[in-house]
């Protein structure tokens, strides 16, 4: 006779990540990145990250959705800042066009460190058909998801290596490569890159 499975507590985990990350996509302001949250509850309950990163993933797909269908046509009046206009008429340009070009700007918008808020914002606004924005933003998340998830469980887990090994030679070459592209990726003005084709360092990155 067979027993019957019980998968409640096994897919309770992973029904909070899509929870989590489709709550901090709902929200209009700034917040934490969700994959810091999908990492915590990766580590917490031994979760997969291929899986963590596509229910993630499929939860940012659907707190954006939320945000750009409800949210936006509430708040469009009353808290978009004067100067995040300038990053919405930028993306506003680049998602009004067809094609293939605007899925591959939208994969590249999900892929780097940009905020998303910006390219939903925008297509709220000009009410951009979904077909346009879910796949190449599902896309872009998810591997950008699973490298943040998998390069921080790599340093959590090999924590105490690092540490003993930090004096060594090889070490301090490979965490000063780590901390030049950490910088690089954090500080480089990405939409200066994409609009004007030039490099510039924006080193205030909380405005």
């Amino acid at each position: 006779m067979k027993t019957p499975l019980h998968v409640g507590p096994v897919m309770i985990p992973y029904l909070l990540v899509f929870i989590g990350s489709l709550a901090v996509d709902c929200i209009p302001v700034f917040a934490p990145p969700a994959w810091m949250l999908m990492l915590f509850l990766m580590m917490k309950f031994q979760l997969q990250a291929p899986l963590v990163a596509v229910v993630g993933a499929l939860g940012s797909v659907a707190g954006r959705m939320i945000y750009m269908t409800y949210i936006v046509p509430w708040i469009k009046d009353k808290t978009i800042a004067r100067d995040k206009k300038e990053d919405l008429e930028f993306v506003g340009k680049k998602i009004s066009q067809k094609g293939p070009a605007t899925l591959f700007f939208v994969f590249l918008y999900s892929v780097l460190p940009l905020s998303t808020t910006a390219l939903f914002t925008a297509a709220g606004l000009a009410k951009v058909k979904r077909r346009y924005l879910i796949p190449a933003f599902f896309l872009g998340k998810l591997i950008s998801d699973y490298v943040l998830l998998f390069s921080g469980k790599y340093v959590v887990d090999h924590f105490d290596e690092i540490f003993k090994e930090s004096l060594s030679p090889k070490s301090i070459l490979i965490m000063a490569a780590a901390l030049f592209f950490v910088l690089i990726f954090l500080f480089l003005d990405w939409r200066t890159l994409l609009q004007e084709r030039k490099v510039k360092i924006k080193w205030n990155i909380w405005k």
